[in-house]
């Protein structure tokens, strides 16, 4: 039987902040500045990386916000275990 790994991917401002569970920015998170979340991946980035790794996008959740451009997307991808 076919198994799978999983991602799933907080973004943030068109950024990939969080994959499972896991800060992907390269500044320290909660400097409390705009440069921890500067330094996380666009999104098309990520996944167009992701998907040179074998990652497949399944699916997306958005979590509209207050600010409409804040709205906070989770990103769901899989691939099969090696």
């Amino acid at each position: 039987m076919q198994s799978f790994e999983y991602q799933v991917c907080s973004v943030q401002y068109g950024r990939v902040t969080f994959v499972n569970g896991e800060w992907r920015g390269g500044v320290p998170f909660g400097t409390g500045t705009n440069d921890g979340l500067e330094s996380c991946p666009n999104v098309w980035d990520y996944l167009r990386e992701a998907g040179r790794d074998g990652w497949e996008l399944v699916s997306v959740i958005s979590h509209p916000q207050k600010e409409a451009e804040a709205v906070h997307d989770m990103l769901y991808l899989k691939r099969p275990s090696w």
